[in-house]
């Protein structure tokens, strides 16, 4: 069953002035919540960092890596979200305001921080017909004579906004359209895919599209809405047939924002970020060349979106790792507590891989929805929102959703301000990410993916560790204060031991199955914590090194000293410092980037195709200078 929704007072959260001295006991706040709905974020019993140790299953945490900032969680204001919630203030105010001051309070409840609302209609309208705000052409001159906001912006968008930012003034919006007006388009119509063709912007309205972008921030902005971002088009890849949309290629693409709506925003003094992209990470090709073809003084970033089941953030840190000036955000997913037919992820697990993969924020779909999933004019059947509005016997109230919990364990414990900080990607099941607030308290969040409960082992900035078991499909926060860990040794060095780190998918090299037997293939895997995913150097003479795995003992091997492209690298048994075959010349490309030729064949170690898949062969191939295929970081283990 659904929780009524209630406002959260007392949280009793761990103060965290400074960290704590080495040689103080840490005990953590534990704060925990279930995928039924039954269960609301809600305190647990404390934990006590203990001596270090490990278990079966393992979780480290490690303050001396740091990586990108956090920004915030959050959800999109649709039309159909604004239009329930506006019902809500209307007929019972009090229950609006206890929902808006959950979501929003930075004291009182989630502090929510990243949001998005659509320019325009999106599948997500309360009208009976989609729109825009520029439906009827003007005058050749002026083409854009008749913009001007609706009653759907003037009447609920606009004033929820407004509602929400007087909760908490620091949120950050982006803005995406779905279509621009039909006139402006190839097929007459704001759906995308008429009479079986895609519908394009056409190009005598390049320059009017940029300048309706002008007028919609101007027109936000004069109502008291910032618009900290932009996308050019929410979903340039997918043209719908029910619901508003507009088609893209890469190259009109990048025409189009480094020749029009840049120019069209700096004449206007207008400065929002823009982030290209804004569709699925299930593949990178569109992403790359607006990476490739802008500068990040034009193209601030990357938007992403979590659907289709092949799905794998990874594809955001293979493009962070192009270009790290560049913002990641994941900008909308419709997860659930379990996954969906179209939605691999959890709620919770879609969030936490999203920061793992330098995301700075993550955006559920909608805010609100009534129990159908609506309403919606097209498109997505069965989406789900943060909170449930609904009127019944002429009364209208909201419910809790899971997804608010889920993303409550973020949002409420990790503060404006905060960094990522290393730890452990999905240890069999066990998912976290972990942050660094600026009061120097510490948070661990971690979501149980599978089936059944799983404990876990925590080793915590390398101070104390404790074991904890986890429920299914359960999430779970540790917040406190912990002695900081020392710096490590980044660069490669004998005698010391690493996590050697994909460029091209963010992924470490590992053996196939945590095998130990001579011959089991090496392959790349998402950083699951295990001894096989990470290697110790040794001197092996002449400037070479062996890369041995700490799960097995045996060496990084080219089979039969081959030298034929494509060979995958296997693990082998090494005495003293092995035959060339286990020697290893690791050389710095740049940014702490390495590659790793062998002595033998002179090939470089590569990771297949450049692929972010779980399974990926390792393999050798001729060196190529700037692949990031062959680049490598070497993440210190201790």
């Amino acid at each position: 069953m659904a929780v009524v929704g209630t406002l959260i007072t007392g949280m009793g959260l761990a103060a965290g002035v400074g960290t704590a001295q080495a040689d103080e006991p840490v005990t953590l706040d534990v704060w925990q919540s279930n995928s039924s709905g039954t269960q609301d974020v809600q305190a647990q019993s404390d934990v006590t960092l203990g001596s270090v140790s490990d278990g079966a299953i393992n979780v480290r945490v490690d303050d001396s890596l740091e990586y990108q900032p956090y920004l915030g969680v959050g959800a999109s204001f649709s039309d159909s979200s604004a239009s329930l919630l506006m019902d809500l203030k209307t007929s019972n105010p009090t229950r609006y305001d206890e929902l808006m001051t959950r979501v929003f309070s930075t004291t009182e409840g989630e502090g929510m921080a990243m949001w998005r609302v659509p320019m325009g209609a999106s599948d997500f309208t309360e009208a009976a017909t989609h729109w825009t705000n520029a439906d009827t052409q003007g005058p050749s001159g002026d083409p854009l004579a008749n913009f001007g906001l609706t009653d759907h912006d003037t009447d609920h968008i606009i004033p929820v906004i407004q509602d929400a930012l007087a909760i908490n003034p620091d949120l950050k919006i982006i803005a995406s359209p779905w279509t621009a007006p039909a006139w402006m388009k190839t097929n007459n119509s704001l759906l995308c895919n008429t009479n079986s063709q895609d519908s394009e912007l056409l190009p005598a309205y390049y320059d009017a599209w940029a300048d309706y972008f002008v007028r919609w921030i101007d027109a936000y902005q004069a109502e008291g809405v910032p618009i900290w971002a932009i996308t050019p088009q929410n979903e340039p890849k997918y043209c719908p047939e029910t619901y508003t949309g507009m088609s893209w290629s890469e190259t009109q693409m990048l025409d189009w924002v480094n020749n029009d709506l840049y120019p069209a925003l700096q004449q206007a003094n207008l400065d929002p970020k823009i982030l290209g992209f804004d569709h699925n990470f299930t593949y990178s090709s569109f992403a790359e060349a607006m990476v490739a073809g802008t500068t990040s003084t034009v193209m601030d970033g990357l938007a992403w979106h979590c659907y289709d089941n092949n799905a794998d953030p990874a594809f955001m840190t293979k493009l962070r790792n192009m270009d790290p000036s560049r913002i990641v955000v994941e900008t909308e997913c419709s997860s659930n507590t379990l996954p969906t037919d179209i939605i691999r992820f959890s709620t919770a697990e879609m969030a936490l891989e999203s920061f793992q993969n330098y995301a700075q924020g993550a955006i559920l779909w909608n805010l609100a929805l009534d129990s159908t999933g609506g309403p919606h004019n097209g498109g997505c059947v069965g989406c789900v929102p943060v909170a449930t509005v609904e009127t019944n016997e002429g009364v209208t109230d909201w419910e809790l959703h899971p997804n608010l919990s889920s993303l409550a364990q973020i949002s409420r414990f990790v503060k404006p301000g905060a960094v990522r900080i290393d730890s452990t990607v999905d240890a069999h099941g066990i998912v976290t990410a972990a942050f660094a607030n600026p009061d120097e308290s510490e948070v661990l969040v971690a979501t149980n993916v599978t089936e059944n409960p799983v404990t876990f082992n925590v080793r915590w900035n390398r101070h104390g560790s404790f074991s904890y078991t986890l429920p299914s499909r359960s999430v779970v926060t540790f917040v406190g204060d912990v002695p900081a860990a020392a710096p490590l040794n980044a660069s490669p060095t004998a005698g010391k031991t690493y996590r050697i780190v994909s460029r091209a998918s963010g992924k470490p090299i590992g053996v196939c199955a945590g095998a130990t037997n001579d011959g089991a293939c090496l392959f790349q895997w998402s950083d699951d914590g295990d001894a096989d995913q990470r290697w110790t150097l040794a001197d092996a003479g002449n400037g070479y090194l062996n890369l041995v795995n700490v799960g097995s003992g045996k060496a990084m091997d080219v089979p039969g000293g081959t030298t034929t492209d494509g060979t995958q690298l296997q693990q082998w048994s090494i005495s003293g410092s092995g035959n060339w075959n286990q020697q290893w010349s690791i050389q710095h490309v740049g940014d702490g980037w390495y590659t790793i030729v062998n002595r033998t064949s002179g090939d470089a170690v590569d990771v297949a195709s450049g692929s972010v898949t779980d399974g990926a062969s390792i393999q050798q191939w001729t060196p190529v200078s700037g692949n990031t295929n062959q680049q490598f970081r070497f993440i210190p283990y201790n």
